[in-house]
């Protein structure tokens, strides 16, 4: 399953989305993607046109996306 930004706001509105994480991605695609989570299935934030997954060049923009979708994001670890 994947998200457009869309659709992963939505289902944050209503509660389905609970939990996301950051993927780096491996160095031919050097970047960052999320995955969103309802506890159940989870899947990654894609591209409205080609629903291929998004791939951030930077953490802080990889953030930034989750951040529009209506989580808060106070910490990041490891």
């Amino acid at each position: 399953m994947q998200y457009t930004m869309d659709q992963a706001k939505r289902d944050r509105q209503l509660g389905y989305l609970v939990k996301f994480e950051l993927h780096r991605q491996p160095l031919d695609k050097a970047g960052w993607s999320v995955l969103f989570s309802d506890g159940t299935n989870s899947g990654f934030l894609a591209d409205a046109r080609t629903k291929t997954t998004r791939v951030f060049k930077t953490l802080d923009t990889a953030v930034n996306a989750v951040e529009q979708v209506g989580f808060s994001v106070d910490m990041l670890r490891q």
